[in-house]
């Protein structure tokens, strides 16, 4: 009887680490789908925004307009 618990413990310790992995490629499988289907929505959104607006706005990505007047250095006419 020794004998037949030690081989059904081994046979339930193994099915739990193989059902662990199983469930852990899932999760790595099902969150890879998620990101490339995430990265193709934004593809063609891309692609719609620029149909829409004829040109993607260059710059900055929140279409915000930053005017910064230049600053202009005057040097000293010294006495050479």
């Amino acid at each position: 009887m020794s004998k037949f618990y030690k081989v059904l413990w081994f046979l339930a310790i193994l099915f739990v680490i193989v059902t662990t992995i199983t469930f852990t490629l899932g999760i790595v499988l099902v969150g890879a789908a998620i990101a490339s289907l995430f990265g193709i929505y934004r593809y063609y959104l891309s692609k719609k925004r620029t149909r829409h607006f004829k040109v993607w706005p260059k710059g900055f990505s929140s279409c915000e307009v930053i005017d910064i007047q230049p600053e202009r250095i005057r040097q000293k006419e010294g006495r050479v």
